[in-house]
């Protein structure tokens, strides 16, 4: 018989078929599974060097920040002369690595002294502003500092008391133990020393590296003619980068993504990772080929495909006999798997030793259960982590809530009583609402306002509004002067354009005489004792931080006997059933009576629209104040706390 005929070399053919057939499918799947591995480690690895570049420059950066703190301390603390600062100027320059000069400028603590001002370099050279002249405290950048209540990094400039270097600043103020602002001391830091930092990269092919500056400048680039030249979102347009969106919205929120994204110009494909720079207001972006990534991919998926040829080669020769080896190391394994589908994921795995298809599939099932493992450790500390946050959010909420009045506010002058309440609910743990009142010589002060924004961010605006909008109410006459003080300062140093509507009230508690300014906010309804419902004419100035602005119209009225305010944030009126319908201001007048008192008046109001919603859920921050008029002998209507005031 011959050998094309033999049963030996048809078992062979149809064996070798058959395992053919098995290795495909096996590299078919080993492939997606080592194309999700290949990408996964991938990811990691460039979130990491992300992360460890961004770290390095950092660490730069946080030496300036501490040498600076330092220095302010010292000065705050200490008696210096003139000559013991400016040898401490040069010694701080000189321990800093990349610093190519620092400032100490202070001002006079008595009537009649002379200011310190001198900026010393890195070659030890000396400049004395006092003496010189310069007015440095007409400086855009001086004044900055002073009004911020921390240090802030600059933008990239080119540097011509540094000897024509392009250099980046940190300014940091420096305030006596009361918190009066005394000066500030500044340091230049090269921008070459920062690229040094994060350069490990630069000439490595399939790697591109940039640093972009708080405002969006960028300050290292791959591209020539690209570093400070270009912001990130003029390179973004003018260059057709719409890939690079994502990276823009990451660097302007301050935080950390990963992503994959094609180059429209080229149709090449990166794996591109933004990581913030420590609290510098700095951003890196790094980017990997995907080419480079595939690379790896396709080097495993040769091995694979190599490997297995050889395999059922030899199986085909020798089926028989190697059935059981073969078998036996399957199901082991898949006993391995077994224990892993039950959670026994410290179960061993076995052959992860072996360089066929089993030792493969061994390791493949060992890195999955190492991911698995490492993922709980994740789950885990993330969890740890996600409850720091809410207790953090919750302490929040308490202090922001701490900084609300006592809701309720009563005042007797002359014949006439207030009753003044207020509710407040954030839609998050804090919101940006807010309002306060305070009573002093017979005239009743109340503000409300709503902040642009939701969170975080709005709470702290809210609570710098707040501060402001009621020392303001303090030394002006009217509400428009509130306003008009008030939009100036909220202005100063609001590099987030955040802005807040609102409305300030005064009465006259001896002749119930109303003033009313707005700025962006509805005006109130005026609840007349006779049971009609008014709508103050009382215009509306723009919303406050924008810009500053002077003129802000006032209406002025009369409330009598028996009349009432109330006064609303748009979470009211804007607040949203499950068929997306408003509330709106009709609900609102047929929630609110002449005859309540103000906290009736709140209370009905906000249950009206917790009713309304349903259980949709809060889409705003929700404040309502609601102030009533009474004659003095007519307390038995008010509560018992209003008759004894």
């Amino acid at each position: 018989m011959g050998w094309r005929d033999s049963l030996r070399t048809r078992i062979a053919l149809w064996t070798g078929m058959v395992v053919l057939a098995l290795l495909v499918l096996v590299v078919a799947a080993s492939s997606l599974v080592a194309r999700q591995l290949v990408l996964r480690d991938a990811t990691n690895d460039i979130r990491n060097e992300a992360r460890e570049a961004a770290r390095r420059v950092d660490d730069t950066l946080r030496m300036v920040t501490v040498s600076c703190a330092g220095m302010a301390g010292t000065v705050v603390r200490a008696d210096l002369s003139p000559e013991q600062m400016v040898s401490m100027l040069g010694s701080m320059v000189k321990a800093t690595p990349g610093a190519t000069g620092a400032m100490l400028a202070l001002q006079p603590t008595r009537t009649g002294a002379v200011g310190f001002a001198r900026r010393v370099t890195a070659d030890g050279s000396e400049n004395d502003f006092v003496a010189s002249g310069y007015d440095y405290a007409s400086k855009p950048w001086y004044r900055r500092t002073l009004a911020s209540p921390q240090g802030w990094w600059s933008e990239p400039y080119f540097n011509e008391a540094a000897g024509g270097v392009w250099t980046t600043t940190y300014n940091l103020p420096i305030r006596d133990d009361a918190g009066d602002a005394r000066g500030m001391v500044s340091m230049d830091v090269l921008l070459e020393g920062m690229r040094e930092r994060v350069g490990a990269h630069l000439d490595q092919p399939g790697f591109q590296i940039s640093v972009v500056a708080p405002d969006g400048l960028i300050a290292i680039h791959p591209e020539a003619g690209v570093a400070l030249h270009y912001t990130l979102d003029d390179y973004i347009a003018q260059r057709h980068r719409s890939d690079l969106a994502e990276v823009a919205m990451a660097v302007r929120q301050r935080r950390s993504i990963a992503y994959l994204h094609a180059d429209p110009r080229t149709g090449m494909r990166w794996f591109t990772a933004v990581e913030p720079i420590g609290l510098s207001g700095h951003s890196l972006v790094l980017s990997e080929s995907y080419s480079r990534i595939l690379e790896r991919l396709n080097q495993v998926l040769l091995l694979v495909v190599a490997f297995g040829l050889l395999a059922a080669l030899l199986g085909s020769m020798a089926v028989r006999r190697l059935a059981g080896r073969i078998s036996r190391p399957v199901e082991d394994l898949a006993g391995s798997a077994i224990h892993l589908g039950n959670g026994e994921y410290d179960w061993p795995v076995p052959y992860r030793e072996r360089t066929d298809e089993v030792g493969h599939l061994a390791r493949t099932l060992d890195g999955a259960r190492t991911s698995i493992q490492r993922q709980l450790v994740e789950i885990r500390e993330l969890g740890a982590a996600e409850q720091k946050r809410e207790s953090e959010l919750s302490m929040a909420h308490d202090i922001q809530q701490s900084m609300v009045p006592p809701p309720q506010r009563f005042a007797s002058v002359g014949g006439l009583a207030l009753d003044a309440h207020g509710l407040l609910e954030p839609a998050r743990a804090v919101g940006g609402d807010f309002y306060s009142y305070h009573e002093s010589d017979g005239v009743f002060w109340f503000i409300i306002g709503d902040v642009s924004d939701k969170g975080l961010p709005a709470a702290l605006f809210m609570a710098r509004s707040d501060a402001i909008l009621t020392t303001a109410s303090h030394s002006a006459t009217t509400p428009g002067e509130v306003l008009a003080i008030s939009s100036r300062d909220l202005a100063e140093g609001n590099d987030a354009c955040m802005f807040v509507t609102t409305l300030v009230g005064r009465i006259d508690l001896r002749s119930g005489d109303c003033l009313l300014a707005s700025a962006g906010h509805d005006a109130p309804l005026l609840l007349r004792a006779d049971g009609s419902i008014e709508r103050p004419d009382c215009g509306s100035g723009p919303p406050l931080g924008i810009e500053a602005h002077r003129d802000f119209p006032s209406w002025r009225g009369h409330l009598r006997p028996g009349d009432s305010l109330l006064a609303w944030t748009d979470g009211i009126t804007e607040a949203f059933d499950a068929g997306d319908r408003a509330f709106g201001e009709d609900r609102l007048s047929a929630a609110v009576r002449a005859d309540y008192i103000a906290r009736e008046n709140c209370e009905r109001l906000v249950a009206a629209v917790h009713a309304f919603a349903d259980g949709a859920p809060q889409s705003d921050d929700i404040t309502v104040l609601a102030v009533r008029v009474d004659r003095a002998a007519d307390n038995a209507e008010l509560p018992r706390e209003v008759a004894q005031c």
